[in-house]
């Protein structure tokens, strides 16, 4: 704006062509109201540019400055304002009421340049789709979290049970024809013809004097140790199965389900009840058999 043109926004010319009267001072509102009038935009359109509220701009040009708040923001906003018009920005500040004025003198050129730069820009936080995003982004950060949290949880659960009932069951089972010791060959001797029972008899192999024969009637647990504890039978035996079982004596016999267990010790029946030392669980139990 040259001088001339404020001149004929300042001044008013007397009508009987004297002297013109002293200039009379315009606030900051109006003088930005010309600028924009001469620039032929219209508050809405300031308001656009600038990225600013509309009724920002008529406060401004209102001079009701309260609007603002800071001092910074406000000189902030009439710098920016003024660039849109076209008019020189200290020209524009400097139409500030007094107060304004001193407290921009003491101010650093960076402040003021970071303030009219954030002024253009706009408040973030005052575009709604900000915090939407922000809500969003919160809420899926809580929700991972707790689908770790019970997954993991029931994955911890799950390896315990597994490490609870996944006990190894080492089965060492010595089979009768590796225990039973060959028996001798007996020679078949004349007899008379009515004595076929004894001859039968006579030529069945015979057990050795330390062996431990077990019938099982149910599914039973056993282990059976010699006297330097070598394992001679361990794990599970079937129902109707036998096992027959000699060793370095004494032997340590341990069996479950024992009342549902046959056993013979050196050929003569041995009663295992004997050895349950409780009748709820059912096991019996031998620390010495000799």
């Amino acid at each position: 704006m040259t001088e001339q043109d404020k001149l004929n926004l300042d001044s008013v010319v007397q009508e009987d062509g004297q002297k013109a009267s002293p200039e009379v001072a315009l606030t900051l509102g109006q003088w930005l109201v010309n600028a924009r009038q001469a620039k032929g935009l219209n508050a809405q359109d300031v308001a656009s540019r600038s990225n600013r509220a509309l009724r920002q701009i008529e406060a401004l040009e209102a001079d009701d400055l309260s609007l603002f708040g800071s001092a910074n923001l406000l000189r902030a906003v009439v710098r920016h304002y003024a660039k849109i018009v076209g008019v020189d920005p200290d020209e524009a500040v400097s139409y500030l009421p007094a107060q304004y004025q001193n407290q921009a003198a003491v101010l650093p050129e960076r402040e003021s340049r970071v303030s009219e730069k954030v002024a253009s820009q706009g408040t973030p936080l005052n575009k709604p789709w900000i915090g939407k995003i922000w809500l969003v982004l919160l809420s899926l950060v809580v929700a991972s979290l707790l689908a770790y949290w019970v997954l993991g949880t029931r994955l911890m659960k799950k390896q315990e049970g597994v490490q609870k009932v996944s006990e190894p069951n080492q089965v060492q089972v010595i089979t009768q024809s590796q225990t039973v010791a060959p028996a001798p060959v007996v020679e078949p001797t004349a007899a008379p013809a009515t004595a076929p029972v004894e001859n039968e008899a006579a030529s069945a192999p015979s057990l050795p004097n330390d062996a431990l024969m077990l019938k099982f009637k149910v599914a039973s647990w056993v282990e059976i140790k010699d006297a330097k504890g070598t394992v001679l039978l361990s794990g599970t035996q079937e129902a109707g199965t036998e096992q027959t079982v000699t060793g370095e004596l004494p032997l340590k016999v341990k069996i479950g389900n024992a009342s549902q267990v046959e056993a013979t010790w050196k050929g003569q029946p041995y009663d295992l009840k004997a050895a349950i030392a409780n009748k709820g669980k059912d096991v019996a139990k031998i620390d010495e058999l000799n």
